[in-house]
């Protein structure tokens, strides 16, 4: 039987610093790429490798940090990614050259690789369905916490500091602050205690490998694909295609990224609420691509934080719903292995988007990378209607989930 006890919120607290990090440090070259374009000589497509080199990285690694999640060592993947990666981050101050900069990005995809396929096993294991999704939503907003503060932080601190190598040393030495509290946390989350609530559902998943689990394999690499790209070079984008100083690029992508920060709010104890999950994916993307569509219209400053709040909003709308159905819908018996799975085969095509959204750029225009965007979630919503509400949803009275 799952029960919400003590050690359920010290791995939520854990895993929501630790995705909180992730995100800062996998987009932490974000609000510096069009500093770092001019200074390192780079073409689009150069700067798309460059974006996407701890992407592809974290990547290949996630198959075997779920396998050997599995095996039990989830407790050290999630704060040893923290401590890597900002090593890695804190080495990319010092770089002076592409090939230099590649490899740090390397060194960071493997730390960062930690923490996917170790956190979403854990969670599970700590709450029941009934508040799965908030659960999971809660580590989420970790995450785009961190996406959201990067874009405009880092802008500043380029413009504070004069230039992008000493922001990122600082950004390397806050990780390493907050690995002690991590590590602490997950050590806690062991310890015999009493329950302080109860849940009534055993811990989630599938009997075994279902339709449903590869469907939400191919939604996870068309849905990353925006994901890697919005993400990571909108700055760059704003600037080069709409004039934008760094600052208002980076204020602009938070902007962006705060109103996912509402969508995933509203999502997650909705999701909960009315036990489904579907609807929610379904509509992520579907209103999705006609803000990306929006974007090449050359908008007014008005008209244009509209587009960008909306690609928030509805992207991270699916966001909640979608980790719950995908830890339901994961073989319980496996679920390292399963997300493992997911954040390696299904995470490629978005690892490998940013160089491809360079590339179409550097040949047809960046206009041209916003449509590649915009076929991607068209196709992620046509395969999102094909996916078969879970049982695991099922609606736990409030009180007994969360006395």
């Amino acid at each position: 039987m799952t029960k919400i006890t003590k050690a359920s919120y010290a791995v939520l607290i854990a895993c929501t610093i630790t995705h909180f990090l992730n995100h800062i440090y996998t987009g932490a070259l974000s609000p510096f790429l069009y500093q770092i374009q001019i200074d390192l000589t780079l073409s689009y497509t150069e700067i798309g490798f460059v974006a996407s080199a701890a992407v592809i990285t974290m990547t290949l690694a996630h198959l075997a940090i779920g396998y050997y999640g599995d095996k039990g060592w989830r407790d050290v993947f999630i704060p040893a990614s923290v401590l890597v990666s900002a090593i890695a981050i804190l080495l990319t101050g010092f770089v002076t050259t592409f090939l230099m900069l590649v490899l740090v990005q390397v060194l960071l995809g493997l730390g960062a690789s930690g923490y996917h396929p170790s956190a979403f096993p854990a969670l599970s294991e700590k709450f029941p369905a009934g508040a799965r999704a908030k659960s999971t939503g809660m580590q989420a907003i970790g995450g785009l916490v961190g996406m959201a503060v990067i874009p405009i932080a880092g802008a500043a601190m380029m413009s504070m500091l004069g230039g992008w190598q000493l922001p990122l040393m600082l950004i390397g030495v806050l990780g390493i602050a907050l690995f002690i509290p991590t590590v602490l946390l997950m050590m806690y989350s062991r310890r015999p205690e009493f329950d302080v609530g109860e849940g009534l559902e055993e811990t989630g998943g599938a009997d075994g490998w279902t339709r449903s689990y590869a469907l939400s394999v191919v939604i996870m690499g068309l849905r990353g694909m925006s994901f890697r790209c919005t993400t990571l070079l909108m700055p760059f984008y704003l600037a080069i295609m709409y004039g934008y100083e760094p600052v208002w690029a980076g204020l602009l992508t938070t902007v962006m990224l705060i109103a996912g920060l509402v969508g995933e709010m509203v999502s997650a104890p909705l999701s909960d609420r009315i036990g489904r999950r579907v609807p929610f994916i379904i509509a992520s993307t579907l209103f999705t691509t006609p803000c990306l569509l929006l974007l090449n219209f050359s908008l007014g400053h008005t008209a244009l934080i509209i587009v960008l709040s909306g690609i928030g909003f509805f992207y991270f709308l699916g966001v909640p719903p979608n980790t719950a159905y995908l830890i339901e819908v994961s073989p319980k018996h496996a679920q390292g292995l399963a997300f493992g799975l997911l954040f390696s085969v299904g995470a490629i095509p978005g690892a490998l988007s940013p160089i491809l959204f360079g590339a179409i750029g550097d040949v047809y225009g960046l206009s041209a990378s916003i449509l590649f965007l915009a076929v991607t979630t068209t196709l992620a919503t046509l395969v999102s209607f094909m996916l078969k509400e879970t049982t695991g949803a099922t609606i736990v009275p409030e009180a007994l989930v969360n006395p």
